[in-house]
């Protein structure tokens, strides 16, 4: 009977964590994947801020929440790094800059994270654990 409840959960998870991958690829790479004309940068303004919240909020466990609420953003900087811009033709000063701005990213998802699974914990009836 628990099965059946937690794999809906498990699948709206992993929805939330590929439309924010989407979100964030869409976002670094200044792409418009839908065409809705201007009202475009809008919902993906909302949806970079909403999506690690909602995966914070469907996550039990702080960890998990965590991890899949920087995966996308960490996965994208690890793929870029390696395709587009390896850290062997940049100088010392410029890498300073890109880490700086990743972890100013990496903080913000992380954080909209933890919102999300605390806000879980207040919620009545929804298990979250450490």
């Amino acid at each position: 009977m628990k099965a059946v409840s937690v794999t809906p959960r498990i699948i709206i998870l992993g929805i939330a964590v590929v439309l924010e991958s989407l979100a964030v690829l869409s976002v670094a790479e200044h792409l418009e994947l839908a065409p809705l004309g201007t009202f475009y940068p809008n919902l993906i303004s909302v949806a970079v801020f909403l999506l690690p919240s909602l995966v914070g909020l469907l996550s039990q466990r702080l960890t998990v929440a965590l991890l899949l609420a920087a995966l996308p953003f960490w996965a994208l900087a690890v793929v870029y790094l390696v395709v587009a811009r390896p850290l062997w033709d940049i100088d010392l000063f410029s890498i300073g800059a890109l880490a700086q701005r990743a972890a100013g990213v990496s903080v913000l998802l992380l954080t909209l994270g933890l919102a999300g699974w605390l806000l879980r914990r207040v919620i009545p009836g929804l298990k979250a654990t450490v």
